[in-house]
């Protein structure tokens, strides 16, 4: 008698849960908006135009197999450009027509110019800015979805000095809030691992020759360069450190491995660099994210990033807590910084004390223009 009662169990179990499934989507608009500001003209639309791809596929998947409850999400979109302004401009359009989460940029300085309005909004939002302060800024309607420069800060030259054994790194950065504050927390990191740059320097996000800069990382006899920038400026530096006949080995953050970098690079440009960061769906043999950038490629011939993964799980993210607690933005929040071990398309999710969702990053080398993955960090405690 006991299989007929557990069988009856299961089918109230599983009707509770469908019950709630629909009660949730119930509460929602038909359709529900979702909105998304990220650069996609300017210098940085390389990875801004990441986000967009990443949401639309993910947007088309969930629509296509019923949507929440049988509602569909509908997306809006503003080009943010490369300005701060005019991402707080299109924020505070796109809020206008009150989306239930907005997905804002990976670029930090137009997070950080949004904040305010972010906090004031009442509205869940999702960024992947990767400056490390920028979840300090205790904005409780904000999370981050994607690794950041603290973490890497701590993971690269960690790297650099106990597996590539180098001791004499020269650092590059682009000179704006995301490269000047990866380069405190890298200089922070090798002081204590009792290694001093021989090294620092800068460039202009919009400069075009960066030949000084890298010899005089040659000249002070470094045996390493730490170059950390986006995509458009990382492969310009490639270029020129091969130019110059520079040999020395490159490790940087995720746009030193891209495959939008790539594509602007020889085989002989970029063969040996090596970068730490957000995962990459095709340098995998998972086949869900090797589907995935196979869509992502054939619909707009632009290679997936790590981005596009970021802002694909986070969607998938909203679409669970949607189904769990309906379309209240507190409660929306309020989930969202509750997240543990959500499982994306590569890594799982947990939210930290700051709003912090993502705590591993690959390890990757190119061979040639073919991208390796070489294994996983995760950060402490996760």
């Amino acid at each position: 008698m006991k299989f007929p009662f557990r069988a009856a169990l299961a089918t109230l179990a599983a009707s509770a849960a469908a019950t709630a499934w629909a009660q949730g989507a119930a509460s929602c608009p038909n359709p529900i908006p979702l909105a998304l500001t990220t650069p996609l003209t300017s210098g940085v639309a390389l990875l801004g135009v990441q986000a967009k791809l990443g949401l639309e596929d993910a947007v088309e998947e969930i629509n296509a197999a019923g949507g929440v409850g049988g509602k569909k999400f509908k997306l809006s979109v503003e080009d943010a450009t490369g300005s701060a302004t005019t991402a707080l401009n299109t924020f505070n359009r796109l809020m206008e027509d009150k989306p239930v989460a907005l997905f804002s940029s990976m670029i930090s300085p137009h997070v950080f110019t949004q904040n305010d309005a972010i906090a004031k909004g009442g509205t869940p939002v999702l960024v992947a800015g990767t400056n490390g302060q920028l979840m300090k800024q205790a904005n409780p309607w904000m999370v981050r979805i994607h690794v950041h420069d603290g973490q890497l800060a701590e993971a690269v030259p960690t790297y650099v000095v106990e597996t590539l054994k180098k001791s004499k790194p020269g650092i590059l950065t682009v000179s704006d809030d995301y490269g000047l504050g990866a380069a405190k927390g890298l200089q922070a990191q090798f002081e204590k691992l009792k290694v001093k740059p021989v090294a620092v320097e800068s460039y202009g996000l919009n400069d075009k020759d960066m030949s000084a800069q890298l010899s005089k990382i040659r000249d002070a006899g470094a045996d390493l360069i730490v170059l950390w920038g986006r995509p458009g400026d990382v492969a310009l530096v490639m270029k020129q450190r091969k130019a110059l006949g520079i040999t020395l080995p490159v490790i940087g953050n995720a746009s030193a491995v891209a495959a939008t970098t790539l594509a602007n690079l020889t085989a002989e440009e970029a063969d040996g660099s090596m970068g730490i960061g957000g995962m990459f769906p095709q340098i995998t043999p998972d086949p869900k994210s090797q589907a995935f950038a196979k869509r992502v490629l054939d619909r707009s011939k632009i290679p997936a990033d790590n981005f596009a993964v970021a802002y694909r799980d986070a969607l998938y993210l909203l679409k669970g807590i949607i189904e769990k607690v309906g379309c209240e933005p507190g409660a929306i929040r309020d989930q969202l910084k509750a997240t543990k071990d959500f499982k994306g398309l590569l890594i799982s999710y947990t939210a930290d004390k700051d709003g912090d969702l993502a705590h591993a990053m690959g390890i990757y080398r190119n061979k040639g223009k073919t991208t390796e993955l070489l294994g996983t960090i995760t950060e402490k405690g996760f």
